[in-house]
């Protein structure tokens, strides 16, 4: 049935129009009083959910102590180091510049949590954002109720571990790129390519996501091919403004210019016969002292032989005995794969905890694994935009296939899936709507 906006208020139509069609410039546009007092409040409701979950349930407080170690060696002057001098490459160096900044300010314990809720807190008003300029204000204030009360937000965002800034720093650079998708100068494309290698310096394995941006916007920006080049050298040109300088430093203290140095050890702990004897139902974690131990005597030898105080001979050891054992197993590497991907996006949790937490954690997750794919079908016409989520689901599954994820790894993801989600469902209230205002007129 055909209709118009002019069969329904117009108050009410424009709720589903996208911001970039109504006129609407800047990077957060205009918000009237009564969608600016919606998301405040539900920027509230998220910070103050997530502050009486760290109240009452510190018990995980300490997810990843590194981290915390490394933030300490921060604090103290000493570097981005776990241990005076030795490991000084083991993370990117945004998460632990946060934590040591929050060492720094004092109650280290409450300052962490607080500054978590309020990292969580602005995820939600972002992915407001990104949705309203999608589908429009009803689609973003959906998916931003969706997140403030998303129990593993709230439960996850207060503790120690990256999770939370990765999600917020991906969140921003999705909403500069696709902002940027649309603006009439090539320059504008330096801020999305900040923001890549920001990313990639919350969380190293997003530098899988860098190339397919980059292809992407060769792809997917406006104007012509020599046009679409040149945005490309403007966001290739912040990616190495931001992330040179670390591969400068790595390079110089540790003789190599890595993004963190514990990537061999992560490839050969992940693909390994013992592997499975632990994932998915238990955290990877505890397969390495085994994997260790199941190392014969002349290679353990050969390996302490490697050891170095930045790590990162030994980095290659462990890279090197990975490869070979998927040399050595494609089929069994290929079905592993696949079976990483699946615990990385299915409803069943890694690792795994008692019923009542796993049966919270599906029933708000799986109206995402249903929907979102519903949802990007039906905005395939912005396929330039929602393709940048595309390509970070991609990028997401093959560091899964490579290596492992468990269900706080996708964190960064789930944003995306909630903007998708929210327009499935908002999308069918509209045409719902529509079609009664058309049928009795």
């Amino acid at each position: 049935m055909e209709y118009t906006a002019g069969t329904v208020a117009q108050s009410d139509a424009s709720d589903f129009v996208p911001e970039r069609l109504q006129g609407r410039s800047g990077l957060i546009g205009s918000i009237g009083r009564r969608d600016r007092l919606a998301i405040l409040a539900l920027c509230a409701i998220a910070f103050l959910l997530r502050l009486t979950a760290a109240i009452a349930a510190p018990g995980h407080f300490l997810a990843y102590t590194d981290y915390y170690d490394m933030a300490s060696e921060v604090a103290r002057g000493g570097g981005y180091c776990l241990s005076p001098g030795t490991m000084c490459a083991y993370f990117p160096p945004v998460y632990p510049t946060v934590l040591a900044a929050c060492i720094l300010m004092g109650h280290a314990r409450w300052t962490i949590a607080a500054v978590g809720c309020l990292t969580g807190a602005a995820t939600v008003w972002v992915i407001f954002l990104i949705g309203r300029r999608l589908f429009g204000k009803t689609t973003g204030l959906a998916a931003a109720l969706y997140a403030a009360v998303y129990p593993y937000y709230v439960w996850h965002d207060a503790v120690i571990q990256e999770t939370a800034t990765l999600t917020l720093v991906v969140a921003v650079t999705m909403l500069f790129l696709i902002r940027a998708n649309r603006a009439a100068a090539p320059r504008a494309w330096l801020w999305p390519g900040c923001l890549l290698g920001l990313s990639v310096l919350t969380k190293a394995n997003l530098v899988l996501f860098v190339p397919f941006a980059l292809g992407w916007i060769a792809v997917s920006a406006r104007g012509a091919a020599g046009r679409r080049l040149i945005n490309v050298c403007w966001a290739a040109l912040g990616i190495v403004l931001v992330l040179g300088p670390w591969l400068v430093r790595t390079w110089r203290i540790t003789g190599a210019p890595v993004i963190y140095s514990n990537v061999g050890f992560s490839l050969w702990t992940s693909n390994h016969r013992l592997t499975f004897y632990y994932f998915p139902e238990r955290s990877i974690d505890d397969a390495g002292e085994s994997e260790f131990e199941d190392l014969t005597a002349d290679e353990k030898s050969e390996l302490l032989a490697t050891g170095d105080a930045q790590g990162i001979r030994e980095s290659r050891w462990y890279w090197d005995k990975g490869m070979v054992f998927i040399r050595s197993h494609p089929a069994l590497t290929l079905w592993r794969a696949l079976y990483k991907i699946w615990i990385a996006f299915s409803p069943r949790f890694s690792p795994a905890k008692g019923w009542l937490f796993q049966v919270i954690y599906c029933v708000f997750y799986f109206p995402l694994f249903v929907l979102s794919g519903i949802g990007f079908w039906q905005a395939r016409q912005q396929w330039r935009e929602t393709g940048y989520m595309a390509l970070l689901v991609i990028a997401f599954a093959l560091g899964s296939a490579v290596f492992w994820a468990h269900t706080s790894h996708r964190m960064y993801v789930e944003p995306y899936l909630m903007i998708l989600s929210a327009y499935a469902v908002t999308e069918q209230v509209r045409r719902g709507r529509f079609t009664i205002s058309a049928g009795g007129s």
